[in-house]
């Protein structure tokens, strides 16, 4: 009972002091970026300390004494990461240490509501794209977010909950391009074998035994049911997303335990906590993979801790979970990498390989928002952050349970394609407006400029009722690309996404707003005196309102980043030009280094990276034990004979 005081009284604080604490938070990690490399540059420069290995330095999740070398060096806590710390200290023989640059969780996270206020918090790195020419218009200074998750469950602490692991095809389209094991039945077992179903769905599909939560969410408003109904009257049945059929629509598939966000780390690693054999350290920025350049053999990393900078050895493996954006980064950075451009910013090449060529990531459109003359059937601040709905939260239920106010998803083929059991347009429900939140958190975290926010500003009030309708783009033909920007690795990479270069892309989309605002047009919508907030942007005001024209303009104003970046550690046969990695996610021409994150995805693909990254994680863990108990077997062999 005193623990659900506190909470109440921490909650209470965080919901009246959230504007302030978002306020500062741009400023805050700009100065924390600087103060990095500061620290970097003087760790540098002391000889005395440099690959020091550890000593007496203790695991703070359970006192345990870090140790000098472990069997497995797992960098990053992301969800693929801390899959791998747990399913391989199910070898009690293997000593495992997690290595993660942020920290554990704190209560506000937990909160599903608050999603949108995380992208401006210290779980985020922060990252942001460079300037484009074919999209971000409405974004300050032409740049579009890219938030990444920091911390024990990497963007488990930020994103909005939303499991979809995407299409049968997709992953056949993998084991078709030289990637044996990994079609739609070689990973089916493994997605389910993560998962903890409460969705009552085929269990041809869906796991029930697993530590991951799978749910929907607890609490619907009105205006859910009713956007739902008006899509089965557009035409879209209800489905198992996650199962047979993905083309349909559904309440959400949500990772939530209590009506709380469980992010990776709250699911696998807090189970496992007192295996002696699995060791944490947080606040540990790896800055190199340590390799033999003769033996080209992986055998630990440094990284930076209290401003000292460590060694730690890696017996069997070095395994990089770091996410689709770091953990490119950290093979550049320790040199594996395109040989000119390492060359370029002053690194010795290990090995030439196309790291960071690749940069796929679904953009979504957040442009559509629609008013009713509806009365409290959606989602505002004032409605939100009140006593009453904190007291319903502390019980598992109430809008503070809905992730980030989305409640509702549909896949659609705008093409009705030879393919057409494959969507290309994800739409979902976001309850609320930008404006829903007085200009805060959603503002900030899509950095609009004040002029386009300034469309929004009559919504502000809560007076009318006001939702969104979000379109992602699931198989763009527009990649980017990324790079490092010097050899600091305390330095941001530069990102050059392309968003919407290709103009099939902003077809794609148009075809899909077109079908999407014929939803006023349903029985039910009309009902409810549903239309279409129709103040124009100022980014596209010589276009006609509405024209194809506008839409066109107001897709490269409005895109921007779902956070599902893929492609940058692309998994490959050798004789694939673009492959970083194999299908047993080893480095091509490293020993005893993988990488193991989102990163590895060699396709643009029709669900979210956060599903494929924990099927990754147990799909690895299984192929390390083989592999290491076939070593291990005929090395015994060899020594009988």
């Amino acid at each position: 009972m005193i623990l659900r005081c506190w909470e109440v009284v921490l909650l209470v604080v965080v919901l009246i002091n959230a504007e302030t604490s978002t306020a500062d938070s741009e400023d805050e990690s700009r100065e924390n970026l600087i103060e990095g490399i500061d620290e970097f540059e003087k760790v540098q420069s002391v000889e005395a300390i440099k690959n020091d290995f550890i000593s007496e330095m203790k695991d703070i999740y359970s006192d345990k004494n870090i140790l000098n070398q472990y069997d497995f060096v797992i960098v990053g806590a992301s969800p693929t990461g801390c899959v791998l710390a747990n399913r391989l200290t199910e070898n009690p023989e293997w000593k495992v240490l997690l290595l993660e640059a942020g920290e554990r969780e704190n209560l506000f996270v937990k909160v599903p509501v608050f999603a949108a206020y995380m992208q401006s918090t210290s779980y985020n790195w922060g990252y942001v794209a460079e300037p484009q020419n074919y999209s971000c218009w409405g974004m300050k200074d032409q740049r579009c977010a890219m938030p990444r998750g920091k911390g024990l469950g990497g963007s488990t602490l930020i994103n909005y909950m939303m499991y979809v692991r995407g299409n049968r095809h997709d992953f056949d389209s993998w084991a078709a391009q030289g990637n044996p094991g990994w079609s739609y039945e070689d990973v089916l077992p493994y997605f389910k074998k993560s998962e903890k179903s409460f969705l009552n769905q085929s269990n041809r599909y869906h796991g029930t035994d697993g530590p991951l939560d799978v749910r929907f969410v607890p609490h619907r408003t009105e205006m859910s049911h009713i956007f739902l109904n008006g899509l089965q009257e557009l035409g879209l049945p209800l489905v198992d997303y996650n199962g047979e059929q993905q083309l349909g629509s559904s309440f959400l598939h949500s990772n939530l335990r209590n009506g709380q966000r469980l992010s990776a780390s709250i699911a696998f690693l807090d189970p496992v906590l007192d295996r002696p054999n699995l060791h944490i350290l947080t606040n540990s920025r790896v800055t190199k993979v340590l390799i033999e350049p003769k033996t080209k053999r992986a055998y630990g990393v440094e990284f930076v801790r209290d401003r000292k900078r460590y060694a730690v050895l890696g017996k069997k493996e070095v395994i990089l979970s770091a996410g689709g954006l770091q953990s490119p980064q950290l093979l550049m950075l320790s040199g594996i990498g395109p040989r000119q451009h390492l060359e370029d910013v002053g690194l010795t090449v290990v090995q030439d390989l196309p790291v960071g060529k690749i940069l796929y990531d679904h953009i979504y459109f957040t442009g559509l928002t629609f008013v009713t003359e509806t009365r409290n059937f959606t989602l505002h601040a004032d409605r939100v952050l009140t006593l009453r709905m904190l007291g319903k939260y502390l019980q598992g239920d109430g809008t503070l349970t809905i992730p980030g106010g989305v409640e509702v998803i549909g896949f659609i083929n705008t093409q009705n394609s030879s393919r057409n059991a494959v969507p290309d347009i994800e739409l979902f429900f976001a309850n609320g407006s930008p404006a829903s939140d007085h200009g805060s958190a959603i503002r900030r975290g899509l950095r609009l400029k004040d002029g386009v926010y300034e469309t929004y500003r009559s919504l502000e009030s809560g007076d009318m009722d006001a939702f969104g309708v979000n379109l992602v783009l699931l198989h763009p033909k527009s990649r980017g690309y990324m790079e490092l920007k010097n050899n600091n690795p305390f330095q941001w990479p530069r990102f050059y996404t392309n968003y919407l270069k290709e103009d099939e892309d902003v077809e794609t989309l148009l075809r899909g707003i077109k079908r999407v605002l014929k939803i006023v047009d349903t029985p039910i919508m009309k009902k409810y005196g549903m239309r279409l907030h129709n103040v124009p942007l100022p980014t596209c005001a010589r276009e006609k309102y509405a024209s194809d024209g506008y839409w066109r303009c107001a897709l490269r104003t409005l895109c921007t980043s779902m956070y599902h970046q893929t492609g940058t550690s692309k998994m490959g046969p050798p004789s694939d030009p673009e492959a970083v990695v194999s299908p047993e996610l080893q480095v091509h021409g490293i020993s005893n280094l993988r990488v193991a994150d989102v990163g590895v995805v060699p396709v643009t693909f029709s669900g979210h990276p956060v599903a494929i990254a924990y099927m990754i994680g147990e799909k690895l863990s299984d192929l390390i034990k083989t592999q290491w108990q076939k070593r291990t077997n005929g090395s015994a062999d060899t020594r009988q004979k």
